[in-house]
């Protein structure tokens, strides 16, 4: 999840270096500079202190230069051998810290539910509200949709008509990629230059073209106990959405208001009404039964809708193939 720092405090942002897929000490690690988010430089050259693991940095935020709301960005440089890198970190200054995908203040300003008002029910309430829509909408999703980092072994699919390896990554839009490890064999691995890799950032889908008859990439697809071997790939890489959007919010806020309508009993539908001669039925159609199927509450229909669109590859997508 992105690094969160409360207005006008000082807190810590951090880090984990990887090289070859592995966590390591740079020969030396600093912040080139941090952005506010109106983009001004605001910090640089800053001195960064090691973690409580190999290859994790930190550093400590001034109070004095968190008094902006928004996202900022800082690039962390450091160097490896004799190899120079940097790398772009987001984390963002807020006024209430958010658990999940909205805080409940965002609820109370979206809210059209009139038992959910400025003062009622309380943030600590609200919060466990939030905390179930968050366990439900990841389920929907496939996993949380959030900034963070991740390391996953995946398996690849062999190009062998453009001589090359497609990789579907588990979680969208991604951000960067530090690290590919390809499995050539039982016993043997291979680093891709990622540089050379073709990424659609939007379906987190990688591309990587090669003649594999050269030594650089000689993928072992059979073996001598005629067991076809699926190559894996070994990916570090930074994906999720760096704000949550404002329809992911939306959803986030009536699955609030259904959740606490149940908890209050608003819930409940009329199955027939009859005055003498005259008699009404309300049903719920197909469409809605599906979607409250789907997840579990009421109004499902249009929560559906809005959250659709950011669910993690692997939950509605294709497993290969040029995506998006």
């Amino acid at each position: 999840m992105l690094d969160q720092i409360l207005i006008n405090t000082s807190d810590r942002i951090e880090i984990d270096v990887y090289y070859n897929n592995v966590l390591t000490a740079p020969t030396s690690i600093s912040i080139r500079e941090i952005r506010d988010p109106n983009g001004v430089v605001i910090l640089t050259s800053q001195a960064v202190i090691a973690g409580s693991t190999t290859g994790r940095y930190y550093f400590t935020v001034p109070s004095a230069d968190t008094g902006t709301l928004g996202v900022y960005t800082a690039i962390w440089h450091f160097v490896i051998g004799a190899a120079t890198y940097e790398h772009t970190q987001y984390f963002e200054v807020v006024s209430s810290l958010r658990q999940g995908y909205i805080t409940p203040y965002e609820v109370r300003q979206k809210t059209i539910y009139s038992a959910i008002t400025d003062s009622s029910p309380t943030d600590a309430v609200l919060q466990k509200y939030i905390d179930r829509s968050t366990d439900i909408m990841d389920a929907y999703f496939g996993d949380s949709i959030n900034y963070a980092q991740y390391t996953e072994k995946i398996r690849c699919v062999l190009d062998k008509v453009h001589s090359g390896v497609h990789v579907q990554l588990r979680h969208r839009p991604l951000i960067s990629l530090t690290s590919v490890q390809l499995m050539q064999g039982p016993t043997n691995t291979i680093d891709l230059d990622v540089d050379y890799i073709r990424k659609n950032e939007e379906s987190a889908y990688l591309e990587y073209f090669q003649d594999i008859s050269v030594p650089t990439l000689r993928i072992c697809i059979f073996d001598p106990t005629a067991t076809q071997i699926i190559p894996v790939a070994t990916c570090v890489y930074t994906a999720g959405y760096v704000t949550v959007p404002d329809r992911v919010k939306q959803a986030a806020t009536m699955i609030v208001e259904q959740l606490y309508k149940q908890t209050k009993g608003d819930d409940n539908q009329l199955v027939r009404f009859k005055i003498q001669d005259t008699s009404e039925t309300y049903k719920t159609d197909e469409y809605q039964q599906n979607a409250m199927a789907e997840l579990g509450i009421k109004g499902s229909q249009t929560i559906i809708k809005l959250l659709r669109p950011y669910c993690q590859p692997f939950r509605r997508f294709g497993f290969a193939g040029v995506l998006g």
